[in-house]
């Protein structure tokens, strides 16, 4: 007799609605518990090798805001930025990054060691292809995918049986992070390679290659359970005037179908417009609405922002209301903004106090939403009884779940250890196949 199954044990979202978790989002997700979380939705650094700032914020960061960010962070206990780097996290006032990233990596600088020895004991395939890039490509795109990998395991973790994820990334290192996920989620959980035209028009400035006007954004599932609603985009006015150009009696437009029922009665059949859902949506997407114009209101400063139209989306396409969206890379708080307004629960995590002040600016803009955040800023107003509110890097989730057995306890932070610059071999192979064919005679 087969020995009797028992259920898995299910746990809680236990992360705040509407937080914003101020920390490392390693150190955010591991909080979380098992199978929580409906859909994951990202836009991580892309390996562009080079640093993103946020120098030109619209309007300009004032000084209040920015005794606002300090203020917050010495009621967490950091005044100075090497406690902030202690921390996991960016200082805001860094004249070189200014509330954006660094998108530069160092195997020696950027991986620790912690997570390089959980993934060769417990994720071999993902280990080896992270030392195959390091051979192909550079230490730099290795360390990249390691600091991805060890955060998708995560992800991967936190998601529920019916889960999503959407990653976005463009050229410099999708097809790297294809093979990753494949490693993480199981190549048959790949379920699309969404192009996505980031402007209209053409900007030729590259001489030796042509433009590239698209991004890429990865959807893979947790399970074959995974919850997906078909979308569908409305019938142009144009097609509606060349097919739909019957009326009937009460006034429905409709179309006619010349099938079998003509053949046999003569009559022909009616397809009404009113009952159409439209075209369904594909893989490729260009529309209009899913830019940010240059003139936008959304428009926070950042260079890699994207519009809060691409994110609802997504959430319309892989959820419904009143399920959890996680936003671990949240930068300009576009996620969120679209969570909150289709009625999704959501947390996001950023590593700067920077995003918490781009938030309350884009929850406080009328056209985009309204929501209220609960810090000492003066001059915030309740208007919907809802807030959204910032926690600090010892804020962080209680989890309930226990620690799976293919994750290594995290270090304490005053704990971790960088790995060591890798050594480069004296030789080559060849050179040292043929010395040892000298040596042997």
């Amino acid at each position: 007799m087969p020995p009797r199954q028992t259920a898995r044990p299910t746990y809680p979202f236990n992360a705040v609605n509407r937080g914003v978790y101020v920390a490392d989002n390693l150190d955010f997700l591991r909080s979380l518990n098992d199978e929580c979380v409906d859909l994951v939705c990202i836009d991580p650094p892309f390996d562009k090798n080079e640093t993103f700032t946020a120098e030109k914020l619209n309007p300009p960061l004032t000084a209040a805001e920015e005794q606002n960010e300090l203020r917050l962070l010495e009621k967490w206990g950091i005044t100075k930025p090497k406690q902030a780097a202690r921390a996991g996290l960016e200082w805001p006032a860094d004249h070189k990054i200014k509330g954006g990233y660094k998108d530069i990596w160092r195997w020696d600088a950027d991986i620790h060691e912690d997570w390089v020895k959980t993934l060769e004991i417990h994720y071999p395939a993902i280990n080896s292809l992270i030392e195959t890039t390091r051979l192909i490509h550079s230490d730099g795109r290795a360390a990249y995918l390691c600091f991805m990998a060890i955060r998708l395991v995560e992800i991967h973790r936190v998601l529920k049986p019916t889960g999503s994820l959407f990653l976005h990334c463009d050229h410099a290192a999708n097809g790297y992070l294809r093979q990753l996920l494949d490693g993480v989620f199981g190549a048959n959980n790949f379920r699309n390679e969404i192009i996505w035209r980031k402007y209209r028009g053409r900007k030729n400035n590259a001489r030796s290659k042509f433009s590239t006007q698209q991004d890429t954004i990865f959807f893979y599932r947790k399970s074959k359970e995974n919850k997906f609603n078909k979308l569908y985009e409305p019938i142009s006015e144009s097609e509606i005037q060349k097919k739909y150009r019957f009326t009937d009696e009460n006034g429905r437009r409709y179309r006619e179908a010349w099938g079998r029922r003509f053949q046999l009665t003569g009559e022909n059949r009616r397809i009404y417009l009113d009952e159409q859902p439209g075209a369904a949506i594909g893989s490729l997407w260009v529309e209009n609405d899913l830019q940010l114009n240059t003139s936008s209101l959304e428009r926070a400063g950042y260079p890699t922002q994207k519009p809060v139209t691409l994110a609802e989306r997504i959430i319309k396409a892989s959820t419904n209301p009143g399920d959890v969206v996680v936003d671990c890379f949240a930068g300009c708080a576009y996620t969120a903004t679209a969570a909150e307004r289709l009625g999704r629960r959501w947390v996001a995590c950023d590593l700067n106090i920077r995003a918490w002040t781009v938030f309350k600016r884009q929850f406080n803009k009328p056209q985009i939403i309204v929501l209220t955040c609960n810090d000492e800023t003066v001059g915030q107003q309740v208007m919907t009884g809802e807030y959204a509110q910032v926690f600090g890097p010892n804020d962080l989730p209680q989890r309930e779940s226990p620690t799976p057995k293919t994750t290594l306890a995290p270090l304490p932070i005053a704990e971790r250890k960088y790995l060591p610059p890798r050594q480069k071999p004296v030789m080559t192979e060849d050179e040292m196949l043929r010395e040892l064919l000298e040596f042997s005679g």
